[in-house]
């Protein structure tokens, strides 16, 4: 289901904690998103998995690995995504830093015919997810991860549309 919203944004959409706006010029715009929370769910999960590991005997040990497998999983798979609009050189760069390497892509500023809000729900829960979209059909996902904070998506995708305006 793809939803588009509007709302006003305020000064406080630099201090969020999913996304933030990094750095904004008249001319340029960076954006970053750090998992922070993922970070610290993995940290814990390391923690009880090493506590497990090394208090118990086998085969309850081998569930303090596990532990320790999925939390180093859930800290390669969190990579840090900085998303960069350039009216200059007309170019969005979409930049994700993790552990195993950087991933870099972009695409015209001029190719970009909306950024939209996708909702999706699982469990009951609903999920958000900031996307821009291309005249190809091709959509470029700015939140690596979805969220459950519609108005923050919200105030991100104005904030957004309001600089490439």
């Amino acid at each position: 289901m793809k939803i588009s919203y509007q709302a006003t944004v305020g000064r406080h959409l630099t201090n969020t904690k999913a996304m933030k706006v990094v750095q904004q010029t008249r001319t340029l715009l960076t954006l970053r998103e750090r998992p922070v929370g993922i970070w610290m769910i993995s940290s814990f999960t390391a923690i009880l998995g090493l506590f497990i590991f090394i208090g118990f005997e086998s085969p309850v040990d081998f569930f303090g690995f596990f532990c320790i497998t999925c939390a180093n999983l859930m800290m390669f798979g969190s990579p840090v995504k900085t998303c960069t609009f350039n009216k200059n050189l007309n170019w969005v760069t979409l930049k994700q830093k993790g552990w195993l390497g950087t991933q870099v892509s972009g695409c015209s500023i001029d190719k970009i015919t909306g950024v939209q809000i996708q909702e999706s729900q699982l469990v009951g829960t609903r999920f958000y997810r900031l996307s821009l979209n291309l005249e190809s059909g091709q959509r470029f996902y700015l939140t690596l991860i979805p969220s459950t904070d519609c108005k923050l998506q919200e105030e991100i995708a104005t904030y957004i549309r309001q600089f490439l305006s």
